[in-house]
């Protein structure tokens, strides 16, 4: 990710509104050609220093007309990013002192002996280089490893294209603005189960409500995130912007959503972000899998062979929420008149993936409001899968995939509700 001084804002003081710098693929095209030649310098860089790689890339972007020295310091540092550098740590300096001790006797070291001095440069550095049993090409190399400007470059990603490069500008730069967010909001009407995981994985604190997800005339059942962190609650802080950028990848990847963030300005003024798929921005991450295992594939291929009529089977379209506790069972069978059977499947397991599975699951099926649940085991039966099932009170199968899944729903409706 960019840091801080490389973010570029437009702020509209009119309307309080936030645009991160984005660049167009027609619009700045002479970006396209510059970015490629320094992808083309980082790449026959090899051994040289970063400060000498980020001269010659703000020499070749500088050459487009008003390009601002941000930009030219954020895509260096993207461009850092793509490649390893060497690090010297303590070994540089421990390096450094043994060449000073050597070379101390010697002085003075002039270019050329001439007189009272004895000790040229060259001399002075053939007998550093026999004392320590090293070039002094190696000498030069490792000797300021750990001055961030004098690392040398040792790899480089050789895959990227420079259109891949812009399209991580563009998001990086709108991540650097979300370091100024005090909070975000975002409506999704899919892949619930996804923001709300990376959400607490960014160490964000969140509060959910159901809302009407409107999208080419159709309304269907939406969730509404509000992210901030412990802290907001007493005070207005920028403290978990990093959290925010480091959520906006996984956003990216998922569908049907849109984000408003609340951002500071100058002043402390506050300005809005927004932000929707319908922006354009590619996430550097793919797409989650489709399943979470080959057991709850087999689940789904096998509702796909003969569909009860009425009912549809829908993955983890459904978010539970209590508090800062979420829950998404794996499966949806919905009915058309509204009829609701939440599935889950449970297949590798281990006693204590099963004692914290009860544990989840009790909250939310004994719950009075919560509609009619189904477990579904693998084929080879187990008595603690059977147990949870017992404990919890609830239907239960071993999967065939052979058997109608109308069974499955005579199964669960079988059983009342808990009360």
């Amino acid at each position: 990710m960019l840091r801080s001084e490389h973010s570029l804002v437009q702020l509209n003081f009119d309307n309080r509104t936030l645009k991160p710098d984005r660049l167009r693929r027609v619009r700045d095209a002479a970006y396209v050609n510059a970015i490629a030649v320094c992808l083309q310098i980082y790449r026959n860089g090899m051994g040289e220093i970063r400060q000498e790689l980020h001269r010659r890339v703000a020499e070749v972007l500088g050459n487009i007309p008003a390009c601002p020295p941000k930009r030219i310091a954020a895509f260096c540092k993207l461009l850092d990013d793509l490649g390893e550098y060497e690090r010297g740590g303590s070994s540089a300096s421990r390096l450094r002192q043994r060449v000073f001790e050597e070379a101390a006797p010697l002085h003075p070291i002039v270019t050329v002996r001439e007189g009272i001095f004895e000790h040229d440069l060259a001399t002075a550095r053939q007998k550093v280089s026999e004392s320590l049993g090293m070039s002094w090409t190696e000498i030069e190399s490792k000797m300021f490893s750990d001055v961030i400007e004098l690392q040398r470059l040792h790899s480089f990603n050789k895959e990227l294209t420079a259109e891949e490069v812009l399209s991580a500008y563009n998001v990086a730069q709108t991540q650097a603005a979300l370091y100024r967010a005090t909070s975000i909001r975002i409506e999704a009407g899919s892949d619930f189960k996804a923001i709300a995981r990376h959400a607490k994985l960014a160490q964000l604190m969140h509060r959910i409500e159901r809302m009407e997800w409107r999208r080419n005339g159709i309304t269907q059942p939406g969730l509404r995130f509000d992210l901030d962190g412990p802290g907001s609650s007493l005070r207005e802080t920028t403290r978990y912007g990093v959290g925010f950028a480091k959520l906006l990848p996984k956003l990216l990847s998922c569908q049907n959503w849109r984000l408003t963030a609340r951002v500071l300005g100058p002043n402390k003024q506050a300005f809005r972000l927004s932000l929707s798929p319908q922006d354009g921005l590619r996430s550097p991450l793919p797409p989650e899998n489709e399943f979470d295992s080959e057991f709850e594939r087999a689940v789904d291929s096998a509702w796909n062979r003969n569909p009860p009529v009425g009912w549809r089977l829908e993955r983890e379209t459904e978010l539970l929420v209590d508090g800062q506790n979420v829950f998404t069972p794996d499966f949806l069978m919905r009915h058309e008149d509204g009829r609701v059977i939440h599935l889950e499947v449970i297949g590798f397991w281990t006693p204590e993936y099963l004692q914290d599975k009860s544990r989840r699951l009790c909250k939310w099926a004994l719950s009075n409001d919560r509609p009619h649940w189904l477990l579904m085991f693998p084929k080879q039966h187990s008595t603690g899968m059977s147990q949870l099932a017992g404990h919890l009170e609830l239907p239960f199968l071993r999967f065939d995939p052979r058997q109608n899944p109308a069974e499955w729903i005579e199964t669960a409706l079988r059983l009342p509700r808990s009360t």
